[in-house]
C-alpha cells in the first residue's frame, strides 16, 4: 500500500496536524468530503493523503471564503479533471501508437511497388498491336 494513503493517524493527532478540531474533521466525514478509514474498534485513521486534502479543505474555507457546498463542488471538479486527464493521456498514447502501426503499413505498401511496378525508359510507351492511321 502506498504510505501516502496508508491510514495511521486517529482523529486527534489529523486535527492537530491539520489545525483544526476533531469535530471539524467528523463534519468534513458527513458532508463526504473526507474519508477516513475505520480501525476493527471502529476508530477513525487517517493517512497522510488524508491529513493534506484536510489542509487544502481548510485553505478553501479560510483563505477564500468557500463554504463546504462550494469546497465539495471543487474537489468533485478536480477528481473530475483528473479522471479526463489520464484518459486523454490514453487517447493519446493510442493515437500514436495506431498512428505508427499506420506509417508502418504505408511504408510496406510503398515497399511492394517496387516489386510490382517496371521502369520504362523516358519516351518509351508501351505500345497496342494497332497502328495509327
Amino acid at each position: 500500500m502506498n504510505l501516502r494513503k496508508r491510514p495511521v493517524y486517529m482523529i486527534g493527532i489529523a486535527s492537530e496536524l491539520i489545525g483544526v478540531h476533531p469535530q471539524t474533521l467528523r463534519m468534513y466525514e458527513q458532508k463526504g468530503l473526507l474519508r477516513p478509514r475505520k480501525s476493527i474498534k471502529n476508530t477513525r485513521l487517517y493517512s497522510q493523503e488524508d491529513v493534506d486534502l484536510g489542509r487544502y479543505i481548510q485553505r478553501l474555507t479560510q483563505e477564500m471564503g468557500m463554504n463546504l457546498a462550494g469546497v465539495k463542488k471543487v474537489l468533485d471538479l478536480e477528481r473530475q479533471v483528473a479522471r479526463l486527464e489520464a484518459e486523454i493521456r490514453a487517447l493519446r498514447e493510442d493515437l500514436e501508437r495506431k498512428e505508427a502501426e499506420h506509417s508502418r503499413a504505408v511504408a510496406e505498401v510503398h515497399q511492394s511497388y517496387k516489386r510490382e511496378l517496371v521502369l520504362m525508359p523516358r519516351g518509351e510507351l508501351a505500345r497496342s498491336g494497332r497502328k495509327r492511321s
